[in-house]
Order: structure tokens, then C-alpha cells, then sequence
């Protein structure tokens, strides 16, 4: 059936990605989440220091999520970088879904929470984000880790699931009603304790409504994700909590490294109070 055909082809996993990263700094840890396995990287302070998890965006890797946090790990904090399924090094099949990748983020969380890979129980936890990765940590308001987040960090962030697959769907709206109510019954087989019933679930506030300081690096302009998505973003948050510094020479991928971003970022969080104090 056509419309089959079309749902299967949009919960494929990525048709690449950028290449596993292997660093003596960042060293690989495996776990095994509700999907299967999933790697992590880690970069570690002697003694207690902040976490912050990061998590990269659709078809890229860890590699440059590295390159998004090396200065955050220089500053002082514990840095985590989430593997998604079916990216670099995992060897993941099945059918994808940001929601899948949350729960993956959910279960480092829990090994985070009881003190793994060395570290000291964490208390709470700073989201990094970039593009999916900063829809992937808006979501995880959704699960069981929410009290546990005290900040995001987003760069040039996707924040509705909406206009992209309409994006997709714009050559066939004959079919696209029928795919949207497939995606939705597939999406609850896979995920019942998180079910949508209609587009907005998948979209912010409904998404998710971050309550906590929110730090966005956005790409001005962002040739992939427009206005839409930041937009969405400044209507969910209140104004208090969130700051947006914006850079005509960040682009939505290929600058993985940018000084000036790294100044911008470590600035706000030293007036937020969360760099580490010796």
C-alpha cells in the first residue's frame, strides 16, 4: 500500500551520519537501553562537578557535539554525549522516532541519577541540544527525569515535528491525511505511556514547556529549520527565562566550532550562576 510504503520510509533511521568519534579524551561507554544499545562519550572532572548531557542533531554525531562542548568541559563541567540510534557507531534498525531517543536520554539519566561511570549521584542535569537534539531535550519535559533538568542550552533548536513532516507530505496531499493517522497509530503501538492524538502533541508547548533558564545559539539566518521553530519556542517560554543570542556567521550545521558562540554560552551561564566555583 502506498501510504505503508510512505510511513515506513519516514520512520527510517538516518541515510547517513557522521563517523563514530574515537578519542582517548572521550572515551565510549555502551549501555543498554529500551531500544537496544546506544553509545555514550564521556568527558569527566576529577571530584564533584555539574553535568551537562548533550545530544547531537539528525545525521550528524558526537563528534560534533564534542565540538559544540570542549568548552564547556574546559570550564569545569562533566560532559555526556548521547549516541543516538542509528547514528555513528550504533547499529540500530529499527524504526526511529525522537521519542526513541528520549528514552534512551531517560536511561543514561537513570544511570546519571544512581552515580555510573564513576561519577557521584547527579542532582540535576544541563540539556545541550542541537537542531533534533534540542527537540529530543525539550521532550524529555515529558518523562520521568523533568524535576532533574535545571537549564537548556540550544543551538539553532527544532522545536515542532509538525512543519517538517508537512514538508515531507507537500507532494502528496491526496495521502497525507491517511499517513498523519498511521504515523499517530504507529507512534502510540510504539509509545503508549507518551500517546498523541493529534500534530500539536508533537509540537511545543504541547511538546514540551521548558520552566527552567533556556540559552538558544541560533543560526541568523537558519537555512533548514526558518523562523518557525524558534519562533514556537519564544511563544512557550516565559520571557524571564529565556535569552536568544543570534550570529549571522553560525550556520544550522557546519560550524560545529565557533568561537564566538563558545564566548556567548560560557558568558550566560557565568551570570546564571552555573560555572563551577573551585
Amino acid at each position: 500500500m502506498l501510504t505503508e510504503r510512505f510511513v515506513r520510509r519516514i520512520l527510517e533511521g538516518p541515510p547517513r551520519s557522521t563517523q563514530p568519534l574515537v578519542s582517548d579524551a572521550w572515551p565510549a561507554i555502551e549501555l543498554v537501553g529500551p531500544h537496544g544499545s546506544f553509545n555514550v562519550h564521556l568527558n569527566l572532572r576529577e571530584g564533584s562537578a555539574p553535568t551537562v548531557v548533550a545530544i547531537h542533531g539528525w545525521t550528524s554525531g558526537v563528534a560534533h557535539a564534542r565540538n559544540r562542548t570542549e568548552g564547556l568541559s574546559s570550564a569545569g563541567f562533566n560532559v555526556v554525549l548521547l549516541e543516538m540510534l542509528g547514528h555513528g557507531s550504533s547499529t540500530y534498525e529499527g524504526e526511529f522516532t525522537a521519542q526513541a531517543v528520549i528514552e534512551c536520554l531517560e536511561h543514561l539519566l537513570d544511570q546519571l541519577s544512581m552515580g555510573a561511570f564513576g561519577m557521584e549521584p547527579t542532582e540535576g542535569v544541563i540539556l545541550h541540544g542541537h537542531s533534533l537534539g534540542g527537540y529530543v531535550a525539550i521532550g524529555a519535559l515529558r518523562g520521568r527525569h523533568k524535576a532533574n533538568i535545571k537549564a537548556f542550552l540550544l543551538e539553532s533548536p527544532m522545536t515542532c515535528y509538525s512543519p517538517i513532516l508537512m514538508e515531507r507530505l507537500r507532494w502528496y496531499p491526496v495521502i497525507s491525511t491517511f499517513i498523519v493517522r498511521r504515523l499517530q497509530k504507529r507512534w502510540n503501538t510504539m509509545h503508549p505511556s507518551v500517546s498523541i492524538s493529534s500534530l500539536r502533541d508533537v509540537d511545543v508547548p504541547n511538546w514540551g514547556r521548558p520552566e527552567v533558564p533556556v540559552f538558544v545559539m541560533q543560526a541568523d539566518p537558519d537555512l533548514r529549520l526558518g523562523t518557525v521553530h524558534l519562533d514556537a519556542l519564544l511563544n512557550a517560554v516565559s520571557p524571564d527565562l529565556i535569552d536568544v543570542w543570534k550570529s549571522t556567521s553560525l550556520r544550522h550545521s557546519g560550524t560545529s566550532r565557533h568561537p564566538e558562540r563558545d564566548a556567548a554560552l560560557l558568558a550566560w551561564l557565568d551570570a546564571k550562576g552555573f560555572i563551577p566555583r573551585c
